[in-house]
């Protein structure tokens, strides 16, 4: 096939490997854009959740994740005898904890944990830091958060607190549950950051890849797609000289 001046006559093996390559850097694109597509209404949908009225938390039966970051209030007291430290939590670089109270609901026998925030390691790690909470009863208003089911793992038991493990990595929610003696909810209440009852709260959804990286990795795949393209039509097209 001739144009003008130039030739192009492909060979087979640059054709084969443009053949089973091409349709694959094509295909990894367009999965990139669906993954965005996914991934923003994902992101749509929490960011509605967060702006709806609140519920009452003593009023749900069942928790899925159409409730994950739904806005909540109950009424309760806080156990500050049995908090717990989330640890490697960290806060604009700095090493810390996430505490996690307990909270025995108004009127129930059963208990939610709340996440009351970050606070930064002590000069050590056995020097844990001071952790006041109010005595009395309250409202806690806080965003609703469908943990995995592992979400902590209790250390060995700390007989310098009173038996109770204070830091934690993962454990299964039935575990905690046994330690704590009274039903547990199958959630984590973020407490909100304008609650005064907390500690440093920066609380963001956390989805991995975002949309905005898949089109930026669909546009690299279809980038090489097109590179592909110019070097195999560059390979096999040559000037032809007259004589």
């Amino acid at each position: 096939m001739r144009f003008g001046v130039y030739e192009f006559s492909p060979g087979l093996w640059p054709t084969v490997a443009t053949l089973l390559l091409l349709p694959v850097l094509t295909a990894m694109g367009i999965w990139q854009l669906e993954r965005a597509d996914w991934k923003q209404a994902l992101v749509d949908s929490h960011t509605e959740r967060a702006e709806m009225p609140p519920l009452a938390l003593s009023m749900l039966d069942e928790f899925d994740k159409s409730l994950q970051y739904r806005q909540v209030t109950v009424r309760g007291r806080y156990d500050t005898e049995h908090q717990l430290l989330l640890d490697n939590r960290t806060q604009q670089g700095y090493a810390g904890y996430h505490v996690l109270t307990p909270l025995h609901i108004a009127a129930t026998d059963r208990i939610v944990l709340v996440n009351r925030g970050w606070v930064p390691l002590g000069q050590s790690r056995a020097q844990l830091p001071e952790l006041p909470g109010p005595k009395d009863e309250i409202v806690v208003r806080a965003m609703l958060k469908m943990p995995p089911e592992k979400l902590f793992r209790l250390g060995d038991v700390d007989e310098a607190h009173g038996g109770w493990s204070k830091v934690v990595q993962q454990v299964k929610m039935s575990e905690l549950e046994q330690r704590l003696g009274h039903p547990l909810l199958p959630v984590l209440l973020l407490l909100n950051s304008e609650d005064k009852h907390g500690f440093i709260r920066d609380w963001k959804p956390v989805y991995g890849t975002t949309p905005d990286k898949h089109r930026a990795y669909a546009a690299q795949w279809f980038t090489l797609a097109v590179v592909l393209l110019l070097i195999y039509i560059g390979v096999n097209t040559k000037r032809v000289t007259r004589e």
